[in-house]
């Protein structure tokens, strides 16, 4: 049974959630922690059941009321995310407490039980994990950031020592998150009967989206005949030169090679002019007459018009977003936030 929100801690020290958007998007805060009312349990709808006792929305709405007062517009999704932190932790609370008490500790101490038996974070484990994710750290030596590293891995010991305690409670979560419907139409990468698609809109001048494509790779290599990737274009106002980098790979496309040219592009994204672009056709060797024939008769402007339309009728405004199986995605988030709705949708659709 999956944890209704894994924490994301193995690459919390090397990459944020971040986007390009034309106007500014408030991060998602925390729950506010605050005990529900009694009243609040028996209003809303069900979210989850604990050892056969019902947790609904109701309750969760009032753990998280201030951020509910100050957040009034919130998404749908915004909405949802907000009551899944709210759902961590109260079954959190609950469960440590209910595992406690039937073995005469303190919540406190049984936490501290359950990290001891994982022992203490070794340095084979440090430079296990320096070594694995050396790329991202960019040019940090090992010494420099090894106490950050430990620190890290004492945290997973943590969440390792919670996910022993929740392997001992029986619960269901019955909230399910909102869901968007978004043709996946356009260059894509992985099988075609994968049961897993992930819907990318992307801005061939926005830093995050080039900043998630390791990420994404990441994901087709763990998942490589579950999950297919679909690129749709979303060029903000703001970047000038992003439409016409969008209508430029589709060109490419049209010869079969999208993806070295959306790789291409994003190596370069501040030299995206005309000649640019033409120039990049012929260094990965694309017939150059047909791809400026393409390019200059403005070929793809209506299909980037039609991402554009897409993206605005699922409510996405900003770069870079995906809709996994309809789940939307906001921001260039690591990989395990991915893999934890990836696996869900799997396990929802009996194919884990």
């Amino acid at each position: 049974m999956l944890r209704p929100a894994a924490t994301c801690l193995a690459l919390c020290l090397l990459a944020f959630a971040a986007g390009c958007r034309p106007g500014t998007e408030p991060g998602a805060p925390a729950a506010t922690g605050q005990a529900a009312p009694a009243s609040a349990a028996a209003s809303g709808e069900l979210a989850a059941e604990l050892e056969g006792v019902p947790i609904t929305t109701g309750e969760l709405d009032a753990w998280i009321r201030d951020d509910l007062f100050r957040r009034s517009a919130s998404s749908p999704s915004d909405l949802h995310d907000l009551r899944m932190a709210a759902l961590d932790s109260i079954l959190e609370e609950r469960i440590v407490a209910s595992v406690a008490q039937q073995r005469g500790v303190s919540p406190e101490e049984l936490v501290a039980q359950q990290v001891a038996e994982l022992g203490p974070v070794t340095d084979e484990e440090v430079q296990a994990f320096y070594a694995e994710h050396q790329q991202r750290m960019g040019e940090a030596e090992l010494e420099e950031v090894q106490d950050r590293i430990r620190g890290l891995l004492a945290q997973r010991r943590e969440t390792d020592a919670m996910e022993g305690i929740w392997e001992q409670a029986n619960f269901v979560v019955h909230l399910e998150p909102p869901r968007v419907e978004v043709a996946a139409v356009g260059p894509a990468r992985g099988p075609e009967a994968a049961p897993i698609t992930i819907v990318e809109f992307s801005d061939f001048q926005c830093p995050f989206c080039r900043r998630v494509i390791p990420t994404l790779d990441e994901v087709l290599e763990k998942y490589p005949d579950q999950v297919r990737v679909v690129y749709r274009n979303l060029p903000l106002r703001s970047h000038d030169r992003a439409r016409p980098a969008a209508e430029a790979a589709l060109c490419a496309d049209e010869q079969g090679q999208f993806w070295p040219y959306h790789d291409k592009l994003f190596e370069n994204t501040r030299q995206l002019e005309d000649d640019n672009l033409l120039a990049y056709a012929g260094e990965l060797g694309l017939d150059a007459g047909k791809f400026k024939a393409c390019y200059e008769e403005n070929r793809f402007a209506q299909q980037v018009s039609d991402d554009v339309d897409a993206a605005r009728a699922a409510g996405i405004s900003g770069t870079p977003a995906f809709v996994v199986n309809g789940i939307l995605i906001s921001g260039a988030k690591p990989p395990a936030e991915f893999y934890r709705i990836i696996d869900a949708e799997l396990e929802r659709l009996g194919k884990s």
